[in-house]
This record gives structure tokens, sequence and C-alpha cells, in this order.
């Protein structure tokens, strides 16, 4: 039958994000898409098939976004690349769900289910001030899911591969918005620290967050 998923597209000024379900995918859908030689080996190698589904709603997410072929690499860290493009991929997937974003600028993206019970790994992300921070807020379960999605989105959007989420990655305090919204936060691996923006915004029962680099105009 082929690959007949539901994508969302959401295009900004310099960047966009793309969104798909990855039940949309099934044993048939791979049947039709255009891999590449290497893709093909790589999608066949693959031996789990939720693993397999991601694989493939990326490809197809970013196929859709850039209405042409393009291929992922990966460098030593694990951190993807497009292969003949200057555009900058992110990349993520949650239980249900595969996210790409694409940008001109350095960027990060993570999505998480709003359920996921991480309460127990938080001491291996957030320090003790961040802890505090999370506790005082009205639904602490939520703000720990978005201060893990801004830790990796921040670390997706780092170069370096050595971040530690504790030492290197702060999130500044903020109460959480029904409809989304912005905070902020700061990377420190590097001199001068960057004071990152991040946006989130809720798709089903799943957080998106993203950062961008934000460059300055030069024109006063």
């Amino acid at each position: 039958m082929g690959i007949k998923p539901q994508v969302e597209i959401i295009r900004m000024k310099t960047s966009q994000l793309g969104i798909c379900k990855l039940n949309n995918y099934d044993d048939s859908s791979a049947d039709t898409f255009p891999f590449s030689e290497n893709e093909k080996k790589e999608f066949l190698a693959i031996k789990n098939g939720k693993r397999k589904k991601e694989y493939l709603a990326v490809r197809h997410l970013l196929l859709e976004m850039t209405n042409k072929k393009n291929e992922i690499l990966y460098d030593t860290a694990g951190k993807p690349r497009l292969k003949k493009n200057d555009l900058q991929i992110s990349i993520s997937h949650s239980p249900d769900l595969a996210v790409v974003f694409l940008s001109k600028e350095k960027a990060g993206v993570d999505v998480e289910n709003i359920q996921r019970r991480i309460q127990q790994v938080t001491k291996h992300f957030i320090c003790e001030k961040e802890w505090n921070d999370i506790n005082k807020t009205v639904n602490p379960q939520l703000t720990r899911i978005l201060y893990w999605c801004a830790k990796e989105a921040a670390f997706k959007f780092s170069p370096s591969p050595e971040i530690d989420f504790k030492k290197h990655i702060a999130i500044f305090p903020f109460d959480p918005e029904p409809e989304g919204g912005t905070f902020f936060g700061e990377l420190s691996k590097e001199n001068p620290a960057i004071v990152l923006t991040f946006h989130y915004f809720f798709y089903e029962n799943n957080v998106i967050v993203y950062c961008v680099e934000e460059v300055k105009n030069k024109k006063k």
C-alpha cells in the first residue's frame, strides 16, 4: 500500500519542525519509500520493529520537509547531519511520535510523553536548586518533563559531545503554561556561556521543546 502517513510541518522564519505518528507505519510502509542504497542496508539491519518505524518516519519527514531526497549521517558523537545540505538537523522520538527539526542555525529538539515517570532518574540531570525550583511549581511532574526535554534539546544544540547535564546545562525557574510558551536556560560548556530560549508546545499526549541559535542583527 506504500506510505500514507499524516505529517504535520510547522514552518518558521529560518526553521521548520515536522511531526508524524509512528503508528502511521507498518510492515508495508517501506515498500515504496525511495531509500538510498546505504539507507536500505541500514533499514534492513534493524531488527527492532519500533526502531524500524522511527528510522522510516524520520526519513519520510525529511523528504516531506525539503521536497527532495536527503541522507542523514552521524558524527563520532552520534549527532546527525545532512550529507549534502547546509541545514542543521535535530531528531527526537517518543513512544508514539517522530520529530525532525531543520534550521539554518544550530538547533536542538526533544519530545517526551507527558506521563513518562522520570522522577527516579532526575538525580542524574537536575541539580539541587533546579529540584527545589521544580517542586515549587503547580505541576512538578510536567515541569520535570520540560526540564528533561530542555536539557536534551540543549545537548543536541551543543557541538560538544561531553556535556554534563547537571554542570553544563541550567534551566531558569518558570511555571509551565497549559498552551505552551517559552522559558530560558544556560549552556555553560563553552566560554562565554550561551543563554538559550526554549519554546514548547503540547501535541496530543506529548510535549515538544526546541531551541535555536539566536543570530543577532548587526544593524543598529
